[in-house]
């Protein structure tokens, strides 16, 4: 045991010596991309790996938009190289339409819709292409992806949403408008963790040519027990529904939810306009804001429950968010599980040169518990607010993220306002974009919660040679940047291909991952930072294939090192325990 433990020191020293990509400061973020860029979106998985996706010229004299993944560790350190990997360069319009194109499962792989018109390049019709990425850069479903509707293509496809269900299987929701005649339907398909295609799309649409009745801008959210709920609209006039569906696809309530009844003026388009959240309890909230008297934009919330019951009393009206005499718009939801209720954040406008950003918390019967004005979290100035998003937060507080304009476009900020969700007197402020570099920002975007110790956020920024690039940090609870500076070692990448440490940052038990071609005895050892043995989890014979062996991690907080011993030889993982 001597031997092993001097290679576990020996290990343990070059872990030490690492360093993180971000720094404690804000001009230390990680540059993901520099240049003309399109969608980005962002995920964490719940290892700590944070995914970026990206849309970019591919440089091959056509104008090609690629498909781009990055993927970063929780020091900051860039898994799939120093630049992007290329996923997809099929062919694609000037434009895009809207899409959520990145989805993180349970296991960490990225979930990427690629929109392209491979299928139909001398029409330049559109179609969808899955594609399943594991955190090494593995194509698990090909390299072309899945195909969700074979080889068709359409005059236009938007609005893609995906949700996974707790088999691990992934719901699909997408428009399609299959004639000339601006007739879309809703489309569904449901996809193994292996790449089977479940559902028959021609039977699980929800479309009425009969009646020429659009429906459009479909949204899925998992609802629990293998189900899922969409959330959608009906029709030129915009009536919002909601559909229950099965594990098979068919709906679970005897006839959809009507949620609002219509109201914004036909020119205000509603994927614009809408937020839809998981509820928490198996339902699903939505904001947005409309003019339904011509008098201005208000916002509003609406809640379906599991049962396909609105919960909220003002019905199909939904609840209006503040009664001040102020244009409100950009309302966003989340639901709280300190207080078992739902926030909302919006802005608001007087005589449009006026603006601040407005909070509110509501039971779910929809009482205004912050008042009926709300809780102002910025005061009226003459620049803008925007970009919104709630994250958790520990201590019964709620993270608030934003972007505020501040003396011209050319100078804008990013920042988070925590407050505490049981007394909202208390709260804390931080702009985790100031530098000395004045720049424009834009396209904020923030990860949930953390090992309930930090987020990461994503933005664009154009101070670098004054070209737009793509930037992330990890934004710690105590409202520090980067690395954590108490101590602690960040989880570099394991580069094991039999053995890995599911969850590296650990509060209680971990899963560590094996995946051995043969039978074969094995020992999983704990080693503490200075090469003594603390634990053996498993020490006996493990089948051929992918297996998990669980650890109660009861020990002192600190770094450890876990090795897993076989005929074969040695591999190891870091894991922090909090």
């Amino acid at each position: 045991m001597k031997k092993l433990s001097m290679f576990v020191l020996a290990l343990i020293a070059g872990v030490l010596t690492s360093v993180a990509q971000w720094g404690n400061n804000a001009g230390e973020s990680v540059a993901i991309y520099t240049g003309e860029s399109n969608e980005t979106e962002m995920a964490v998985a719940p290892n700590g790996n944070t995914w970026v996706y990206l849309q970019a010229p591919t440089n091959d004299g056509k104008g090609t938009l690629g498909v781009y993944l990055q993927l970063l560790d929780s020091a900051g350190n860039k898994l799939l190289g120093e630049q992007p990997l290329l996923i997809s360069a099929h062919p694609t319009r000037s434009w895009t339409t809207c899409n959520t194109y990145l989805f993180v499962d349970r296991d960490g792989n990225a979930i990427v819709a690629v929109h392209d018109i491979r299928n139909a390049p001398e029409t330049q019709y559109l179609s969808y292409h899955i594609y399943k990425i594991s955190q090494e850069g593995e194509y698990l479903w090909g390299e072309d992806g899945l195909a969700l509707e074979g080889t068709e293509a359409f005059p236009m496809n938007s609005h893609m949403s995906m949700a996974q269900m707790d088999d691990n299987s992934y719901v699909f929701t997408w428009n399609s408008l299959k004639d000339n005649d601006n007739l879309y339907e809703i489309k569904m398909q449901r996809i193994t963790p292996e790449g089977e295609m479940l559902w028959n799309i021609a039977d699980l649409r929800i479309t009425d040519p009969e009646n020429k009745i659009s429906y459009t801008w479909p949204t899925v959210v998992d609802a629990g027990m293998n189900q899922a709920i969409i959330i959608f609209f009906k029709g030129s006039s915009y009536d919002m529904y909601a559909r229950k569906i099965d594990f098979d696809g068919s709906s679970v309530w005897s006839e959809d939810t009507r949620l609002y009844r219509a109201g914004w003026p036909g020119n205000m388009p509603a994927w614009s306009l809408i937020n839809v959240e998981p509820s928490g309890d198996g339902g699903a909230l939505v904001a947005w804001n409309d003019d339904r008297y011509l008098t201005g934009m208000a916002t509003y919330m609406t809640y379906v429950k599991g049962n396909g019951e609105i919960g909220f009393a003002a019905g199909v009206d939904g609840q209006k968010l503040s009664y001040g005499d102020y244009l409100g718009a950009n309302a966003v939801c989340k639901y709280d599980p300190h207080t078992d209720s739902f926030l909302a954040v919006w802005r608001e406008a007087y005589s449009a040169v006026m603006f601040r950003t407005m909070a509110q918390r509501l039971s779910k019967d929809g009482e205004l518990l912050w008042g009926e004005e709300g809780l102002e979290l910025h005061p009226f100035t003459n620049h803008q607010y925007g970009y919104f998003s709630i994250q958790t937060a520990p201590n019964e507080e709620a993270a608030f993220f934003y972007m505020h304009n501040q003396t011209t476009f050319s100078n804008t900020d990013a920042g988070v306002t925590l407050v505490n969700t049981v007394d909202p007197t208390l709260r804390r402020d931080f702009i985790f974009t100031d530098t000395v570099n004045i720049s424009e920002k834009a396209g904020l975007i923030s990860s949930n919660l953390h090992n309930n110790s930090y987020w990461t956020v994503l933005w664009e920024d154009d101070y670098i040679g004054n070209e737009a690039t793509i930037h992330v940090h990890r934004l710690n609870t105590d409202l520090t940047l980067g690395s954590r500076t108490d101590g602690a070692v960040e989880a570099v990448k394991n580069n094991n291909t039999t053995f890995s440490v599911v969850t590296d940052m650990v509060q209680g038990n971990t899963l560590f991952a094996v995946n051995t071609p043969v039978a074969t005895q094995a020992t999983l050892a704990i080693y503490d930072m200075r090469g003594a043995l603390v634990a053996t989890p498993f020490d006996g014979m493990v089948d051929a294939g992918k297996q998990y062996i669980e650890w109660n991690a009861n020990v002192p907080a600190g770094v450890y090192v876990a090795t897993f011993t076989t005929e074969n030889g040695v591999e190891t993982a870091k894991l922090l325990v909090k």
